[in-house]
Formats: C-alpha cells, sequence, structure tokens
C-alpha cells in the first residue's frame, strides 16, 4: 500500500494519544514529587516584565482545550511515514523526561495569594469562575511546576509533528500553529506561568525534537510496532 492511500489516523495512533496524555501528566507531577523527595527548595521564575501581564481570563479556553489538542497529537501524525511518527514520540518522551529532570532539580513555584490571582471581580464571567476552579484543581494557593512549562513542551511538540508534512492538510497545519501560539499566550494571561516558562519548554521540545530526528530514537520502539503488526495479522488471517 502506498503512503498516500494510507494517509489516514492509524488505530494504534488512537490508544497511543489516550495513554500518551495520562502518561505526559504522570511526568509532570512526578517532577514536583521528586523535588520533595530530594528536599530542594523551589524558587520564583518570576521577572519584572511579569507584572506588566493582566489577567485575560477568557485564555483559559485554549489553556483547557491543549489536553485534547495533545491527545490529537499522536493520531494526527500518524498520518505521516511510520518512521516520523515513532521519531515524534520518541521526541515527546524524550522532552517529558528532561523535563520531569529539570522540574524535579530546579523547582518553581508561584504564590497565588501574593499575586492576588484569587481576588474575585465584582461581577465574575464564566471564564473567571473557570480560572479559579483550573486554581483549586492545580495547587490552589501555590502553583508548582513552572519551569519549563509542560503546556508550552506538548504543544511545540504537536506543531513540529505536522510543520512541513504534506501528508498533512495545510488547513491543519495553520490551526496547529496559530493553536500552539495561543496556548502559549494562554499560560501568562491566565497567570498558570510566568513569561521565562514559555522560551525554556519551547526551547526543549524543540531540542528532543532535533535529537529524536537526527538519532533516529524511534527506533527504540520496534519491538511494538512488531508486536502491533503481529497482533494484527492474526486478525485479518
Amino acid at each position: 500500500m502506498n503512503e498516500k492511500a494510507d494517509n489516514r489516523v492509524k488505530g494504534y495512533a488512537i490508544i497511543t494519544g489516550i495513554v500518551y496524555l495520562a502518561l505526559q501528566h504522570a511526568f509532570y507531577l512526578a517532577g514536583h514529587y521528586l523535588a520533595l523527595l530530594f528536599g530542594i527548595t523551589p524558587f520564583s521564575p518570576k521577572l519584572p516584565l511579569d507584572d506588566m501581564i493582566p489577567i485575560v481570563s477568557v485564555f483559559i479556553i485554549p489553556y483547557v482545550w491543549s489536553y485534547i489538542y495533545w491527545a490529537m497529537g499522536p493520531m494526527v501524525v500518524s498520518k505521516c511515514k511510520k518512521e516520523h511518527f515513532a521519531d515524534y514520540m520518541a521526541a515527546n518522551l524524550l522532552a517529558c523526561v528532561a523535563g520531569t529532570l529539570a522540574l524535579a532539580f530546579f523547582p518553581t513555584y508561584m504564590d497565588r495569594i501574593a499575586e492576588g490571582l484569587y481576588e474575585v471581580p465584582a461581577s465574575p464571567t464564566f471564564f473567571d469562575k473557570l480560572r479559579l476552579f483550573w486554581y483549586s484543581l492545580d495547587g490552589s494557593a501555590t502553583a508548582y511546576n513552572l519551569l519549563p512549562s509542560f503546556h508550552c513542551i506538548n504543544s511545540t511538540l504537536c506543531y513540529l509533528g505536522v510543520a512541513g508534512r504534506r501528508e498533512i492538510p495545510r488547513a491543519f497545519r495553520i490551526y496547529s500553529l496559530i493553536m500552539t501560539l495561543l496556548i502559549f499566550a494562554s499560560t501568562v494571561f491566565v497567570k498558570q506561568h510566568y513569561l521565562l516558562d514559555i522560551p525554556t519548554g519551547a526551547v526543549l521540545a524543540a531540542l528532543a525534537y532535533f535529537f529524536a530526528k537526527r538519532y533516529r530514537l524511534g527506533r527504540m520502539f520496534a519491538p511494538l510496532e512488531r508486536l502491533y503488526a503481529k497482533r494484527k495479522a492474526k486478525k485479518t488471517a
């Protein structure tokens, strides 16, 4: 079967997208718990420019939508050659491991009370309420795991996975770029991150992608690919 005829979302990618979404969240949480285990005191990566950024609660929508976007990443990239898909997933795994180590050995925090983030507007909108609810799910008064931003790591990789790939419709590639930039903006407009967290996450993701493609790290998944092919052959026999 040629590449054009097989330009579809693969079944294994649907499972991979869901499993990876859970896996990357586990990596994210592990960073904080490892920092506690090592007894390393967190620091604030806040810059003077951060005080100039207003709260724009409507950006909680792309911030929350990002989880769907990340799960879609492997599914869309599976429309490309298997080698590209494998390298893409290897880049995601490498970035998660590197990000977790950064969170563990250089832990960061944000004091939401001191930042005035729990000050409720006189007439709170739906977006204000959703933002405050999200805080309650993520540390409440204190946010951890800021630098590098996993939102920026995962979103950058979602875009790099489809950038320049002719197998992916141009409209989706444009959507992916816009979505990634909106997620970048959302991290600071809903005050889940400081400015410095964005470039560190994006650069880490880009480096992981470069190394995965340069050294064909996707080959680590060859045993899983053979197992999947064997089970598929049995079903069609």
